[in-house]
């Protein structure tokens, strides 16, 4: 049986790729000057970055 995991390098990817959408999608926050999805994004780009320390 094959084992369907991702390997730390796949599942690294995944998490670059998701930090890359907060970072955009804080940029754009940060243009309307919208501090309720900058929180967010900022809670988010932190929570991949804790993840990213493997």
């Amino acid at each position: 049986m094959d084992d369907m995991g991702m390997t730390n390098e796949q599942y690294k990817g995944m998490l670059l790729d998701e930090l890359e959408d907060w970072q955009e999608v804080l940029e754009l926050a940060k243009e309307e000057q919208n501090e309720k999805i900058i929180r967010k994004a900022e809670k988010q780009i932190a929570k991949i970055n804790e993840k990213l320390k493997f």
